[in-house]
């Protein structure tokens, strides 16, 4: 059973105004502006580590390990700059989502926010490893993205009139990609220092990512099915088709620029440029796990993260 830390009360710089707006947790619901709703009780997830070997069409994955082990909401992990770490959303008995670290040698949990009432969610380190990136739920219910150093020093809010927004990626370290609510979803794009972004697409997924080695990132497009992973080239600002999704999956990570990885439902797949479909590479059924989502690979490709749900 991993061992629980916690670091000291943390609390955002900027003041911001308390309003009895509905909050729109991203990652729980996609809620719509406007649409009155009360947010449901976060759901029960695990977050598990699956060792991998060999690359492209040999890549191979191991036994998963739970590293969160406790009833309750853990979910979106991402991984420190240099792999030792996993960085995660968590709601504790406080109701508070906030984020947490797994150092994976160590075995143990630190909390790394305490921002009450204010929430934090889909924690990504910055190219410096000196922050991560984060979308913070603030006290009047806005949602925007953040950066929060690692070593105490005041917050900053990135695109300050882009809300709200609900995912992001990095296609390059100063060109970001967000996935931004509302009716459509839209995907926006911006550069650092401008605190402006515009709109490059619409009806996309919650799946951002940079493909390693350039300077493209992968989006799913939703709005018809089937749905299919998108290479977005940020110059350009065009789309190329990659692979369409199996049924139900929406959630992607590369182990190389040229290696996707995908759950569904039980079973971890695989897809390969050049190659025909997804292959199969692991079945967690006899593990007891399901509804394999939210996966995230390590920077040397040895490691994958995913959200999953024990059925036992």
């Amino acid at each position: 059973m991993p061992l629980h830390l916690h670091l000291p009360f943390r609390r955002p710089a900027a003041a911001l105004v308390c309003s009895t707006a509905v909050v729109l947790h991203p990652g729980l619901v996609h809620a719509q502006p406007g649409i009155p709703r009360t947010s449901p009780p976060a759901p029960s997830s695990e977050v598990f580590l699956v060792p991998l070997a060999g690359q492209g069409a040999t890549l191979a994955a191991g036994t998963p390990r739970n590293i969160t082990n406790r009833p309750g909401y853990d979910n979106q992990p991402a991984f420190s700059r240099d792999g030792r770490r996993v960085y995660y959303t968590s709601t504790r008995d406080d109701a508070q989502a906030d984020i947490y670290r797994f150092d994976i040698a160590a075995n143990i949990t630190v909390r790394v926010t305490t921002t009450a009432p204010e929430s934090e969610y889909s924690a990504f380190p910055t190219a410096d490893g000196r922050a991560l990136t984060v979308i913070r739920v603030e006290r009047d219910s806005t949602q925007r993205l953040w950066r929060t150093p690692l070593d105490g020093a005041p917050d900053q809010v990135l695109f300050a009139d882009t809300k709200p927004v609900g995912y992001f990626a990095q296609p390059t370290d100063s060109t970001w990609v967000l996935f931004v609510l509302g009716s459509p979803v839209t995907m926006q794009m911006g550069h650092h220092g401008t605190g402006r972004t515009e709109v490059v697409g619409r009806n996309i997924g919650r799946s951002l990512h940079r493909i390693p080695g350039t300077s493209h990132a992968s989006v799913v497009q939703k709005g018809t099915a089937p749905w299919q992973v998108m290479d977005f080239d940020p110059a350009t600002r065009t789309f190329t088709p990659l692979v369409t999704l199996p049924t139900g999956s929406e959630d992607v990570a590369w182990s190389d620029g040229n290696t996707l990885l995908v759950g569904s439902g039980s079973k971890l797949l695989r897809w390969t440029r050049g190659g025909s479909g997804w292959t199969e590479i692991a079945d967690y059924s006899g593990a007891g796990l399901r509804n394999i989502t939210r996966l995230a690979v390590n920077p040397d490709a040895t490691m994958l993260a995913f959200v999953a749900d024990p059925t036992r």
